[in-house]
């Protein structure tokens, strides 16, 4: 199993310079992140090139501003995970703006809101169905994964995404029903503070309005401990339904956000 570096995220602020470890820097690479005046179509021209070369699909949603999805993009120029990422995949890059574009993409794929830039979705081109769900929240620490762990991560989901997959029981549905409620009325809480702080991110550095830092912490949070906790439901409901067991999940409350009720 791969190990990945874990950072502490509570209070961590938008960090937007990046430091050079003697591969290429962004000053040497044009960003991917470009807006789109039909994203849709872009994503129905990456899954009908998917379909005829046989390769999945690599959805990677990002911003030029976000020190991460730069960084994910710097590490996919590199010659030897490039040659992986281009014998498995169609990698279409998707802008998010500051955090209000392109949320018909993510949520085309069962997703209510993305909760970190970079998102990175692996998608199967037959069936639609998001292939990564159980490990794609390691990107939002992109520029901390090591290039090596980057290559043997696209590589190793490749292969699963490929593998078969067994049913899944009236059980385990009815727990996922109940989860996906759950995250769909968290994750619109979230977007209501992508909402705020957006406008406040687009002002630039050096530019933003007193208290930016406290409410970027806030959202960068809530929106971590969130997907950690998305993550522990899933594996609790799939333990218990493998069992047989039918019990009520406990699920996190959490403290009113700052931004509710403006």
């Amino acid at each position: 199993m791969l190990k990945f570096l874990q950072l502490n995220v509570v209070g961590a602020l938008l960090v937007l310079v990046v430091a050079v470890s003697g591969r290429a820097d962004d000053s040497e690479l044009a960003s991917p992140y470009v807006p789109s005046e039909n994203v849709m179509a872009d994503v129905d021209a990456a899954l009908a090139r998917a379909k005829e070369n046989d390769k999945l699909v690599l959805i990677v949603m990002g911003a030029t501003w976000c020190h991460d999805s730069r960084g994910l993009a710097r590490r996919f120029a590199d010659p030897t995970i490039a040659s992986v990422v281009n014998d498995s995949y169609e990698t279409l890059y998707v802008d998010v703006g500051y955090l209000d574009s392109a949320r018909a993409v993510n949520q085309r794929f069962g997703m209510p809101s993305i909760y970190a830039t970079p998102t990175v979705m692996i998608v199967d081109p037959e069936t639609g169905a998001l292939k990564n769900s159980k490990t794609m929240h390691i990107w939002r620490n992109a520029d901390s994964i090591s290039y090596g762990d980057t290559r043997s991560y696209f590589a190793e989901e490749a292969v699963k995404a490929r593998a078969p997959e067994g049913d899944v029981s009236p059980l385990l549905q009815a727990y996922y029903a109940k989860i996906d409620a759950f995250e769909a009325a968290q994750a619109q809480r979230l977007v209501t503070g992508y909402d705020l702080i957006g406008p406040q991110l687009a002002m630039g550095p050096g530019k933003y309005p007193d208290g930016f830092e406290k409410l970027w912490g806030e959202v960068r949070g809530f929106r971590y401990q969130l997907t950690d906790d998305l993550l522990a439901l899933r594996a609790s409901a799939e333990t218990l339904a493998a069992e047989g067991i039918d019990e009520e999940l406990t699920f996190p409350e959490y403290p009113g956000l700052s931004w509710e009720g403006e």
